[in-house]
């Protein structure tokens, strides 16, 4: 077994450790957590590089449909371009996996003084830990090879953040979470029948665009950075809206386009107030009307359809459909990678911990 196939079947127990410890009273201390901003409810800014910034799209979704000003930013912009946003109602979230990420590191150095940080982060020795106002632990676990249960561990983490934030009881967030560790191990134990019809269908292709929209967007972005980094594929997350204002004339046979159109659940309690998952399957169906060959991730109603493949998925409210879509797209990428020859997930230019801007 591959580390990263081992560290991608790790990935519930560690959602399951880290729903017990935030769910405990005080985890995320309130105190504490206003501390942070001059003015409460504060503006947000979720900022992190690759995978620490992708996990962040669930979180703002939720925090702006409770009317809570929230950013994400990928902290090399912020660091060298933005800086003079932040002022002293400005609560900065950065999210880490080392915590020694160099435009992490460079950030905190450059931070007005009146900014305070909450930081997101798997090691709790790091400069990001110490230098924080709030540290709130990932809890993944050693992470070897490209970025799997600390995806998955950022996405719960920062989703505990924003409930606290809203001052909301998180037992829709609990619920959610124990529905994602419930799929996740059904996943895992079916991979064998599930995932080569997937791998035959998309084989090695050239090119791979990967669209969604809305919290969906985490599961595109981290989706592409594992076909890249653990398959070597070009592959491009692409907002749908985007896609349709140009890149739409690219659409071709060799290609492969991955769809997540599932159906906006904001909150639990209110109903969707979008209509976008079915957007998303417009979308799927004008590729595939165009010659485009299609992997299709949907909790709506779906009909197969040449050149398609449409995986029906369940429900998951809080938009945390990444947390179940984006295992799926780690399984097809490490057999990928296995077909091709490569060792899944192992780094052959790049580092686990960036030092270098």
């Amino acid at each position: 077994m591959t580390i990263m196939m081992e560290e991608i079947l790790q990935q519930p127990g560690a959602l399951a450790d880290l729903r017990k410890y935030y769910e405990s009273p005080g985890a995320i201390p309130h105190k504490k957590l206003r501390s942070l901003a001059s003015h409460w409810p504060p503006v947000v800014i979720l900022t992190g590089m690759g995978a620490s910034l992708f996990a962040a799209y669930p979180a703002q979704a939720y925090l702006t449909s409770r009317g809570i000003r929230a950013v994400v930013m990928e902290t090399a912009e912020l660091l060298h371009h933005h800086l003079p946003m932040l002022r002293r109602d400005t609560l900065v979230v950065a999210v880490s996996q080392s915590g020694e990420t160099i435009e992490i590191t460079r950030l905190l150095q450059k931070l007005p003084k009146d900014v305070r940080v909450a930081a997101v982060v798997n090691v709790e020795r790091s400069t990001l830990a110490r230098r924080a106002g709030l540290l709130l632990p990932m809890m993944a676990g050693r992470q070897s090879t490209v970025s799997t249960k600390t995806y998955m561990c950022s996405v719960a983490v920062l989703m505990y953040l924003a409930f606290a934030i809203v001052n909301e009881p998180h037992r829709h967030l609990t619920q959610v979470l124990l529905q994602a560790v419930r799929i996740q191990e059904r996943i895992l134990d079916r991979q064998e029948t599930v995932i080569p019809p997937i791998v035959e269908f998309f084989d090695h292709p050239p090119y791979v665009a990967l669209m969604s929209r809305g919290p969906d967007l985490a599961s595109a972005m981290q989706s592409a950075l594992t076909l890249k980094e653990a398959v070597r594929l070009a592959a491009e997350p692409i907002s749908a809206g985007q896609f349709r204002h140009g890149p739409i004339e690219i659409v071709n046979p060799t290609h492969r386009y991955v769809v997540f159109a599932r159906q906006p659940h904001p909150d639990g309690r209110t109903a969707p107030k979008t209509n976008t998952g079915r957007l998303m399957l417009r979308l799927a169906r004008d590729i595939q009307s165009h010659g485009g060959r299609v992997l299709v991730f949907t909790d709506l109603p779906f009909a197969q359809m040449p050149n398609v493949r449409a995986l029906r998925v369940e429900p998951m409210r809080l938009g945390l459909g990444t947390l179940v879509d984006t295992l799926y797209m780690q399984l097809l990428a490490h057999e990928l990678a296995v077909l091709a020859g490569l060792e899944p997930g192992k780094f052959w230019i790049a580092q686990g911990v960036t030092r270098e801007e």
